[in-house]
């Protein structure tokens, strides 16, 4: 009796394990969770702080090839962007990539500052977007992750309203954050030589795009960037990719440890 009860036990213990390992958690219990999942098909949606350099979605797929086993078969990122576009533009786009393919998770990433406009207009354009957006993916199948977005260079002060704006909307429909404006921040008080903003002190640099894949890698694959490629064709530094790796890390880590 006493051995059938511990073969029981054992299947039983087998068994969450496997669920455990091939969970695939669609709506986010809270913004800030660690996501479940392989999460290898990937949608970008997004505007001109997607697309430079080369497009975040590009070096998000390199990092993953230099990281991830048998460098990351059956992985796809896809960036789709519209110049100065606002997250409601996408509508068409997302219902119609959805009818091309499954999606394991789709990114949403507002216009700039358009999460916290002073224009009411604005605000509400975004916030109604990212419901019926959320509701198209899930009803899809695919998971929803918000890309926080950076302060201007001039302005650190937007960080915490763009934080805010992130987590309630992600609160309100089931999706998760990457805190990349998070990243930004730390990145600039511990390593202020790094420069991580274009000219215009809006878009970022090479440095702020690879830090913001760095934190798209750690949400998305709940593992360190820490040894990934440094971004080919680039004069970036192994020790400068290393930091922007570990501020990634660090920061996606402490923010998933806040709620």
């Amino acid at each position: 009796m006493k051995t059938l009860l511990k073969t029981s036990l054992l299947t039983a213990a087998i068994a969450m394990s496997s669920f455990a390992v091939n969970a695939n958690t669609l709506i986010a219990p809270s913004p800030t969770s660690k996501m479940d999942g392989e999460n290898k098909v990937v949608a970008i949606y997004g505007n001109s702080y997607t697309h430079y350099n080369n497009n975040l979605n590009t070096r998000l797929r390199d990092l993953t090839r230099s990281l991830l086993p048998d460098n990351a078969k059956g992985y796809s990122y896809r960036g789709l962007t519209i110049s100065s576009g606002r997250l409601g533009w996408h509508e068409p786009n997302l219902r119609f990539q959805n009818s091309l393919k499954k999606w394991d998770v789709v990114v949403f990433q507002g216009n700039s500052m358009e999460p916290i406009t002073k224009k009411a207009s604005s605000r509400e354009y975004f916030e109604q977007s990212a419901k019926t957006m959320a509701k198209v993916a899930h009803d899809a199948g695919s998971k929803v992750v918000y890309f926080m977005t950076w302060a201007q260079k001039a302005r650190p002060e937007q960080t915490k309203p763009l934080l805010n704006a992130y987590l309630d909307i992600a609160k309100e429909t089931g999706g998760y954050v990457a805190p990349v404006g998070l990243a930004f921040e730390q990145s600039i008080k511990q390593h202020p030589e790094i420069d991580l903003y274009h000219s215009d002190g809006k878009h970022p640099s090479l440095e702020g795009t690879y830090l913001a894949a760095s934190v798209f890698f750690a949400t998305l694959y709940n593992q360190s960037p820490v040894g990934g490629a440094v971004p080919v064709d680039t004069t970036m530094s192994p020790e400068t990719a290393k930091k922007l790796q570990t501020i990634a890390w660090d920061t996606v880590q402490q923010f998933q440890n806040s709620q």
